[in-house]
C-alpha cells in the first residue's frame, strides 16, 4: 500500500519547502491542506465561505470539514503512487485518529510521521518575511520578487507576525500533543539550517522507511 507521510511541525518550519523537495524527487503526491482551503475560498465552495473568515483571523478550521477535505482528495490517489505527502493535516489529536480511521483503518499501518523542528523565534522572522506567488501558491524569501510561473507575489494576511504568534499559540495547545499521539510512527529532524542540509536529513529519514529517490 501507498505510504502516507505526515508532515508535522510549527507554521514556518519548513514544511512547504520539505514537500516540494520531495515532489521533485520522490514518486509522491504533496497535498497542503492550507493551500487546499484557500482553493476552496477562492472557488467560494460551500466549504471556502465556512472557512473564510477562520483563516483570514489565523484560526484553525474544524476537524470534521479538514478531514472530509483530506479524505476527498485522496481517495483515488493511493494507489497511483509511492507516497501521499500530507502537508498541514493532521493538526489535532482528533484529527489524527480520524486518519487513522479512514478506509476503516486500513491505512493506519502505512501512516509514518517526519516532525519538523524549529526554533520558535526563527520560526516568526521566516513566515515575517514570507511570500507566496499569486497563481501557483510557492513559497518565497523576501528578497524574491517574482515566481518562475511569472505569477506576481504577494504577503498573505496570516503571514503578519500578530497572526503568526496566534498560530504558534494555537500549535502549542491543539497540534504539539499529537507528537505524542504519534510517538510509536515519529521521526524528528531538525528543521534548522540550510535547505539542502534539511533535506538530506529528511532523505536519511524516508530511507529508514524504505523509501528512495526517484531513479
Amino acid at each position: 500500500m501507498t505510504a502516507i507521510i505526515v508532515l508535522l511541525g510549527a507554521p514556518g518550519s519548513g514544511k512547504g519547502t520539505v514537500a516540494q523537495h520531495l515532489v521533485d524527487n520522490y514518486e509522491v503526491l504533496h497535498f497542503s491542506t492550507g493551500n487546499l482551503l484557500r482553493d476552496e475560498v477562492k472557488k467560494e465552495s460551500d466549504i471556502g465561505l465556512k472557512v473564510k473568515d477562520v483563516l483570514s483571523s489565523g484560526g484553525l478550521v474544524s476537524d470534521d470539514i479538514v478531514s472530509e477535505l483530506v479524505e476527498q482528495k485522496m481517495k483515488d490517489s493511493l494507489e497511483e503512487v509511492d507516497a501521499v505527502i500530507l502537508d498541514g493535516y493532521p493538526r489535532t489529536r482528533t484529527q489524527a485518529i480520524k486518519l487513522d480511521d479512514m478506509k476503516s483503518g486500513a491505512l493506519r499501518s502505512s501512516i509514518h510521521v517526519i516532525e519538523l523542528d524549529v526554533n520558535e523565534e526563527e520560526v516568526v522572522e521566516r513566515i515575517s518575511k514570507r511570500q507566496v506567488c499569486s497563481v501557483c501558491g510557492k513559497t518565497y524569501g523576501y528578497l524574491d520578487t517574482v515566481c518562475s510561473c511569472g505569477g506576481k507575489l504577494i504577503k498573505r494576511k496570516d503571514d503578519e507576525e500578530s497572526v503568526v504568534r496566534k498560530r504558534l499559540e494555537k500549535y502549542e495547545e491543539e497540534t504539539l500533543p499529537i507528537s505524542e499521539y504519534y510517538s510509536d510512527r515519529l521521526i524528528r529532524v531538525s528543521g534548522e539550517g540550510t535547505r539542502r542540509e534539511v533535506a538530506q536529513r529528511v532523505d536519511e529519514a524516508l530511507r529508514s522507511l524504505g523509501i528512495e529517490k526517484r531513479r
